[in-house]
């Protein structure tokens, strides 16, 4: 279990409380003055903010009170700055864009705010959502001498240090869950596609996901709900719903075990191995049956797979940016590079062994209900190496981006804590593909097993 540095009354669940016992516009504005004053104090410290507006924060107010008994009333959201905002500007971590307003909300925040939710700031990102993070941008909240994660830092960073509940962020490989294990939240990538990706920037058509960093599983079940993708045209929805009910019906979990089959495991952080290995030993019991998955070398093709597919589409969608010279960051450019020597051939042969190998692995995957794996191979990496490599090399070192490859649902929970490093890491939980709302049950209980 860990600690927080000064976030316990600004948990969602708290805050939803709080403003609930309001009975009229100027209490809620009360609330959000000191609110303000909190956060601006916070962001001098952790630099986790790319854009804020007073004016616009308060102009909200008055229209969020007359649809009051909407489901997100009045909670103040961070949008990562790779999702359009008419009011604020959408700059996605690049010189290049500096300034730039996209004129409308992408879909996903129109949703928040239609139920009710206050889009309070924009947060950093990496450039293009990619690797390279601005030296200054995110402090992490428990060692400043330590790196916050790859591009959905200043989501992480923002709610770590209790400057919101929960913030929108993207994963392409392992951008949510690795800040939210480097900086001790809860972080959620659901299935891919729950959410409309429309007005967010795209990087990779099969792998970009739209997901959530917050402070208890309570808000991102609360804002997942309020906001991923139900149309009954949309095949997604009713697949949600009828595993829910089939999840409710179970009184016995069977849970698959991610460690040596992964080879990367080798390369995990010893006190990692064995604060993970003693939970696992901790759940079991009568109603969880845990034991390790067989017949799955095939996943340690798939970080190769990952990388030929991602660079291919950077220098694709970024070949007008990568003329700007130094306006792009060296990491991004080394990228493009990667990208412009792969043939199309060699794409299009990943692309099509992505449903293949996620085939494979949806027939291992029907014999668990959850699988379960650390969130990263250590703890948040002290800041100064080659960034480029490092960060790189990290990625490839941990098992997130093959769930991203899956399109598979993931929780990254704030389980561990190094008492020699000083800094949290996370539990990793893995369900098959729309077993998302499962995913978030299970987890509060699994939560609640391990006195989070």
């Amino acid at each position: 279990m860990i600690k927080l540095p000064e976030t316990k009354s600004t948990d969602y669940k708290n805050i939803e409380e709080t403003i609930s016992r309001f009975s009229s516009p100027k209490e809620l504005k009360d609330f959000y003055s000191d609110f303000i004053n909190r956060y601006s104090v916070l962001n001098k410290k952790y630099m986790f903010s790319e854009h804020f507006d007073k004016d616009f924060v308060f102009s909200q107010i008055d229209e969020k009170w007359a649809i009051r008994n909407r489901e997100l009333f009045a909670i103040p959201y961070g949008v990562k700055d790779v999702f359009n905002t008419k009011v604020l500007p959408t700059e996605m971590g690049s010189e290049i864009w500096k300034g730039f307003k996209a004129g409308n909300n992408a879909r996903v925040v129109d949703e928040i705010a239609d139920a009710g939710g206050i889009i309070f700031s924009k947060t950093t990102t990496a450039e293009f959502a990619v690797h390279y993070i601005q030296a200054g941008k995110t402090v992490n909240p428990h060692n400043p001498e330590h790196i916050t994660g790859t591009s959905s830092a200043g989501s992480a960073v923002a709610v770590a240090s209790g400057a919101l509940p929960i913030c929108l962020g993207t994963q392409t490989a392992g951008s949510i869950v690795r800040p939210a294990s480097f900086c001790g939240v809860y972080g959620f990538k659901p299935s891919f596609g729950a959410f409309d990706r429309t007005g967010t920037l795209k990087t990779t058509d099969t792998l970009d996901t739209i997901g959530l960093l917050g402070s208890d599983i309570y808000g991102i079940r609360k804002t997942f709900l309020a906001s991923f993708q139900k149309d009954p045209q949309y095949p997604s929805a009713k697949n949600y719903f009828n595993n829910l009910k089939s999840y409710k019906e179970k009184t016995k979990f069977k849970i698959g075990i991610i460690t040596d089959q992964f080879r990367g495991y080798s390369k995990y952080d010893s006190y990692v191995k064995e604060d993970f290995e003693n939970m696992v030993d901790r759940l079991a019991d009568n109603n969880i049956d845990i034991s390790m998955i067989e017949g799955i070398d095939f996943i340690n093709d798939i970080h190769k797979l990952q990388d030929i597919i991602y660079c291919k589409a950077l220098s694709y969608y970024f070949k007008n940016e990568s003329k700007r010279g130094s306006a792009m960051s060296q990491v991004m450019s080394d990228m493009i590079s990667l990208g412009n020597e792969i043939s199309v051939d060699q794409y299009v042969d990943a692309l099509k062994k992505q449903p293949e190998y996620r085939a494979k692995f949806d027939e291992v995957i029907k014999s668990y209900d959850f699988l379960l794996t650390p969130s990263t191979a250590s703890v948040a990496p002290r800041i100064g190496n080659k960034e480029s490599d490092k960060m790189r090399q990290e990625e490839k070192e941990d098992t997130c981006l093959i769930w991203t490859f899956f399109g598979y649902p993931v929780l990254s929970i704030p389980a561990f804590w190094s008492q020699e490093q000083g800094l949290p890491f996370g539990l990793q939980i893995i369900a098959p593909k729309y077993c998302d709302l499962p995913l978030l049950d299970f987890s509060e209980s699994i939560g609640r097993k391990i006195k989070i």
